[in-house]
């Protein structure tokens, strides 16, 4: 099994947690929400193989930015 990246966005800063299958924390970070941060946010991500973003607050009927955020996460 992979890790699950936990992420809590808001309006100026994304936080991010990753957890392995023992609950272990393997990383955190905090990262801007323009074009650096989303790029450093997504490079920390995938340093990870097999991985799960779960995003705080998204639901079936959330924006399309979110799902343009999430097919790009999953490269």
């Amino acid at each position: 099994m992979g890790v699950i990246i936990g992420m809590d966005p808001h309006k100026r800063s994304a936080t991010i947690e990753v957890i392995d299958e023992r609950g272990s924390v393997l990383s955190t970070g905090r990262f801007g929400t323009d074009k650096v941060g989303y790029r450093d946010m997504l490079a920390e991500g995938r340093r990870f193989g097999e991985r799960v973003w779960a995003v705080e607050g998204a639901t079936a009927s959330t924006n399309t930015s979110r799902t343009a955020w999430s097919t790009t996460a999953r490269s």
